[in-house]
């Protein structure tokens, strides 16, 4: 797949992941093989550019045993998984 034109605006999926190749970091890993074993009480923008950063890490390394599970327990972590939902939960 080609470099998406930057004026084109391209959806966050697992579909458009190739298309962003050279750009970004993607995820070097078969995020379909992930196991959860961490679960974590609102996944917010502090979560997200934190501790999901670093367990990235980890499943970059190999060890797919680490995923993440979001748990929402307010009406903006419902928006969250609304939100993320249709990217396929990419960030």
């Amino acid at each position: 797949m080609s470099t998406p034109d930057r004026s084109e605006t391209v959806s966050l999926s697992n579909a458009s992941l190739g298309r962003f190749g050279g750009e970004f970091a993607l995820p070097a890993y078969d995020r379909s093989r992930v196991k959860p074993a961490i679960v974590h009480f609102g996944v917010g923008g502090f979560h997200r550019a934190h501790q999901a950063v670093y367990t990235d890490e980890v499943l970059a390394s190999g060890d797919l045993d680490w995923g993440i599970r979001g748990a929402g327990i307010t009406a903006g972590d419902r928006r969250m998984q609304q939100a993320l939902s249709p990217q396929d939960y990419l960030y």
